[in-house]
């Protein structure tokens, strides 16, 4: 396999902890053994060497960063956000993406086509990124329910969505 991209929803919706998502009530009714599973996979993907596909602007990695400064107990995803931090311009590691902010709207890119500029702001550095890798990476999404209403129009212009949450948001 190539590269790998990452929705947002991944880092920011898996368990971020080395607990079971049962033991934190918050969690509970959102995700199954299924889901917690899937993301720890992909997870320990990116552990295990398999490069990530990210913005060369830093945008994608300072928002693990700081979604990751939140919560209450690291865990794996933390540790990986770090380390990512600081390989990310090692190749081995990261495929640094070039993608081109645009002002309007603020938060989009150049990249998106017209079919999805109406798709979340916030998620566009990540859809911009897969969309201008060039190898067409397979994009994680955990519990982003945008990306999975919206799963026909992104496999219409090319992304290879894998949901490994998918059981969760039917």
């Amino acid at each position: 396999m190539g590269n790998i991209a990452l929705a947002r929803a991944s880092v920011r919706e898996c368990p971020l902890s080395s607990r079971p998502p049962y033991w934190d009530e918050s969690l509970s009714s959102l995700r199954t053994s299924a889901c917690w599973v899937g993301c720890l996979q992909v997870l320990r993907l990116l552990e295990n060497g398999q490069r990530l596909a990210v913005d060369a602007d830093d945008a994608i990695v300072n928002e693990y960063l700081g979604t990751l400064r939140a919560c209450a107990e690291p865990g794996l995803a933390t540790k990986l956000a770090h380390r990512l931090f600081r390989m990310r311009r090692d190749t081995a590691t990261c495929h640094l993406v070039a993608i081109t902010p645009v002002d309007n709207p603020p938060g989009s890119y150049a990249e998106i086509p017209p079919s999805l500029q109406d798709f979340d702001l916030d998620d566009q550095k990540f859809l911009a990124v897969a969309l201008a890798e060039g190898d067409t990476p397979p994009v994680f999404a955990a519990l982003d329910r945008e990306w999975w209403n919206r799963r026909v129009d992104l496999a219409a212009v090319g992304l290879d969505l894998q949901f490994v949450c998918a059981t969760d948001l039917i």
